[in-house]
């Protein structure tokens, strides 16, 4: 896989470190500060910018293409577009509609016959994200998810098990407040048969790094659980 030709891009005969992201390179494009531009903030340098690196560039050009869930793999860019929101016109890459189950789908038959990147953004101004994001390839105990300039380590072993846990633990009414709590609920909850049921898994993960991750970004949201489960349709 190549990356993308940058028009107007340029071989220098020394390294320069990009404004923007701070990283060395040999190739970079010319940019100017424009009169709207508001978001300097986020450069490394902030005067004297003549070029770019050719990534942050691209980024900059594409900065609302790249702020989207994405799986990048052999065949391509795939913007995800789920089935419970507006269609997405994207300029990069091609939109692939799917359900909200199809990430935790995903990891739990991820392929390993190829590279791939799973991207979820959560931050505005995603430069060099891919950079600093985990490729996974072949069989592994781990599977690396990016979020944004953050990759979370999700083990394989067990996580059909937690998917499960999370998606009881979402569904109720009075559980959420004890996911990350090493005491349980009293046993006049109305939920506390259900939490013992849950507890012998969910205390393997408590205090993981990537759990919130999993159960905020990898799970779908309750009321589109719960709608799926009355039969509402939505257009993939």
């Amino acid at each position: 896989m190549e990356y993308p030709a940058i028009n107007g891009q340029e071989q220098f005969n020394e390294p320069f470190l990009c404004p923007l992201c701070g990283i060395e390179t040999w190739e970079g494009v010319k940019w100017k500060v424009t009169p709207r531009f508001s978001d300097l903030d986020t450069f490394a340098e902030k005067e004297n910018i003549k070029f770019l690196c050719p990534a942050c560039y691209f980024t900059l050009n594409h900065i609302l293409d790249l702020h989207k869930p994405y799986l990048l793999n052999s065949e391509g860019l795939h913007i995800l577009q789920f089935d419970d929101q507006a269609e997405k016109k994207v300029k990069l890459g091609k939109v692939k509609r799917v359900s909200r189950y199809y990430l935790m789908d995903f990891l739990l038959n991820a392929p390993t016959h190829e590279p791939w990147v799973l991207m979820l953004q959560s931050k505005m101004n995603p430069q060099h994200s891919l950079i600093r994001a985990k490729v996974n390839f072949g069989y592994s105990d781990t599977l690396w998810v990016s979020d944004g300039t953050t990759p979370h380590a999700i083990p394989r072993e067990g996580l059909e098990s937690l998917f499960e846990c999370l998606i009881k633990v979402k569904k109720s009414t009075g559980l959420y407040l004890y996911l990350y709590m090493d005491e349980p609920p009293r046993k006049e909850h109305k939920e506390y048969e259900l939490w013992l049921e849950l507890e012998p898994i969910l205390a393997k993960h408590r205090h993981a790094h990537y759990l919130p991750f999993v159960y905020e970004r990898i799970i779908p949201p309750k009321k589109y659980m719960v709608e799926k489960e009355k039969g509402v349709e939505f257009h993939v």
